[in-house]
């Protein structure tokens, strides 16, 4: 059985992992929360996290985002895969339209943005300066690294010198599982091309569902007769 690597970044985590991060309306604190939970949301790799484009995220009204993945593991040829994100609204703190919108706040005002349509093609994480200025340099994957761990370890969360880019992935799978999505659901959303290792996500929550256990004692007892 293909066992996920590493602890899972679920919602509950997910949480305290951004409550650690700077201000929501600082640079630094606005481009944590995007990479978090839009790394979250999508299910992404570090390198197609930190590999998306300006023109690759785009709000739809009354849903959240739409992110397009140009080019990934499972998609080596670059043929383009579509994810979608739910807003949160109700919890501005954990929203992936929220954070996403923050953070292009401060994102335009980088020297390489133009206002044109070449912008699409800028990538959309990118370093900052001492100043807290955005630069045009695409950030590293091992930058998605560093942060999912600095944020477990202030945390205070349990194993989180074990976190890594991939706890965010490995959250999203697990909490889909346990919210009820069924294999293909997951798998549309991580883009597994194996059954086999996207279950390994969703075995803990399927040995509840359905249990014959519960049908057993949901059974009144017998009531005997004289």
């Amino acid at each position: 059985m293909a066992t996920p690597p590493g602890p899972a970044a679920t919602p509950d985590l997910l949480r305290k992992m951004l409550a650690t991060r700077p201000a929501a309306d600082t640079p630094l604190g606005a481009r944590d929360r995007a990479l978090l939970l839009i790394g979250f949301g999508a299910a992404l790799r570090r390198a197609e996290l930190v590999g998306l484009a300006l023109g690759d995220v785009v709000a739809v009204a009354g849903k959240g985002l739409q992110v397009t993945i140009r080019r990934s593991k499972t998609d080596p040829h670059g043929a383009g895969q579509l994810v979608a994100i739910w807003a949160n609204p109700a919890e501005p703190s954990c929203c992936p339209l929220a954070a996403w919108q923050a953070w292009m706040g401060f994102r335009r005002e980088a020297a390489d943005f133009c206002g044109g349509a070449s912008d699409a093609e800028l990538p959309l994480f990118v370093g900052l300066s001492k100043a807290g200025r955005a630069s045009g340099l695409q950030l590293s994957d091992k930058a998605v690294w560093r942060l999912v761990r600095v944020a477990a370890q202030d945390a205070g969360l349990e194993g989180w010198e074990r976190f890594s880019g991939h706890s965010l992935r490995a959250g999203l799978a697990t909490a889909a599982g346990e919210a009820g999505a069924d294999l293909a659901q997951v798998m549309r959303q991580t883009r597994h091309r194996s059954a086999e290792v996207a279950m390994g996500y969703l075995r803990p929550a399927e040995i509840w569902r359905q249990n014959p256990t519960k049908r057993i004692w949901d059974r009144q007892p017998s009531v005997p007769t004289d």
